[in-house]
């Protein structure tokens, strides 16, 4: 507990970073792994994960802004790769933002080799790579531009826009890096990754005057995960992302509770966006179906227009084929072992999961 409530205030003491712009983002960043950084491709304790992810944000204010996204990954392991293995992994992620219907549709494959560094399974490190085709689309039609107003009248079918297209493709790259370190009952991990490494061109305009290149995005986030008792874990984490002059630092923890005798698992938690939004979090697990609701409480200046009222996020989460990145060497004796008929003998796991 103590290193928890340590790794807590750490995470406060840094949070003089602020969010300066407005930009999609998740609350739920821990829901869309391979959003957040590629090398999360395959990182889990089971064989294959797949998630869904839905986000309302600012409805109280102006046309919401609504975000949805859905992935799976898993793992690839041979004898070859001996404690170690490949993730491989795909997502779609689709957002709608504004008046005149600002729409973003990203198809992303990514990859990551996940390898031990020591005998006894207890350090790792990953790296990821994550390729992604995108689509920007708006309609010019629904904004209103400055030279429409002539002597205080609205000309709606005329303006200067000179624009080229109302959509445009481009790809995107992406890589990133993490450590994984297992101790007695606790779990830390730290991560790091780059977004737009190849800087891609965004712009409607098409003009050779006219560039839009997006700048990278750099992504640093860790955590703990440790075992307060037998029914109880707490999993703080940290989200820290810089864009241009665009940064935002999210932090909180997690609280997972086994109840009953059928292996059901309660979820709350607290985070904050620094002087942007306070965000409760509720969830509930099943045979490894996982369902999060949180949402975001606003504290900002803009409080006053919002009524405290940020955006709403949901998540359903399956994982499925048990398979601790620990006990991979014990799994593979476990397979050979079941081959020749033999009665398999269960291998110990780290997490609360099923």
């Amino acid at each position: 507990m103590r290193k928890i409530a340590i790794v807590l205030i750490l995470m406060f003491l840094f949070g003089a970073f602020q969010v300066s712009a407005q930009r999609v983002h998740s609350s739920q960043f821990y829901s869309i792994p391979l959003l957040l950084n590629p090398a999360l491709t395959g990182n889990s304790d089971y064989n294959l994960r797949g998630g869904l992810n839905y986000r309302n944000q600012w409805n109280s204010v102006t046309t919401p802004f609504v975000s949805e996204a859905v992935f799976v990954d898993g793992k690839l392991s041979t004898q070859l790769l001996s404690s170690s293995w490949i993730g491989v992994g795909g997502m779609v992620f689709n957002d709608k933002a504004g008046d005149g219907g600002l729409k973003t549709t990203q198809i992303m494959f990514s990859g990551s080799l996940n390898k031990s560094l020591n005998a006894g399974n207890t350090l790792f490190v990953h790296a990821g790579l994550g390729l992604e085709l995108i689509n920007k689309s708006v309609d010019f039609s629904k904004l209103t531009f400055g030279d429409q107003w002539d002597d205080g009248e609205f000309d709606s079918y005329y303006n200067s826009e000179n624009y080229a297209s109302q959509s445009l493709f481009y790809f995107d790259f992406s890589a990133g890096t993490m450590i994984t370190y297992f101790k007695g009952k606790s779990k830390y991990f730290m991560g790091w990754a780059l977004s737009h490494i190849n800087e891609p061109s965004e712009s409607f305009y098409g003009e050779d005057n006219v560039t839009n290149n997006l700048e990278r995005k750099f992504a640093w986030h860790g955590g703990v995960e440790s075992r307060l008792s037998n029914r109880l874990y707490a999993k703080p984490e940290f989200m820290y992302t810089t864009e241009s002059s665009a940064d935002e630092w999210i932090a909180g923890v997690n609280f997972m509770m086994l109840y009953g005798e059928k292996g059901s698992i309660l979820h709350y938690g607290l985070w904050y966006r620094f002087t942007q939004d306070i965000i409760p979090a509720f969830g509930y697990e099943k045979n490894r179906l996982k369902f999060m609701i949180s949402y975001d409480v606003n504290v900002s200046d803009l409080q006053t227009a919002s009524s405290n009222r940020g955006g709403l996020e949901i998540s359903l989460t399956y994982n499925y084929n048990y398979s601790n990145p620990r006990e991979i060497r014990k799994l593979k004796r476990r397979q050979k072992v079941k081959k020749l008929g033999d009665k398999a003998i269960s291998c110990p796991k780290f997490s609360h999961e099923d």
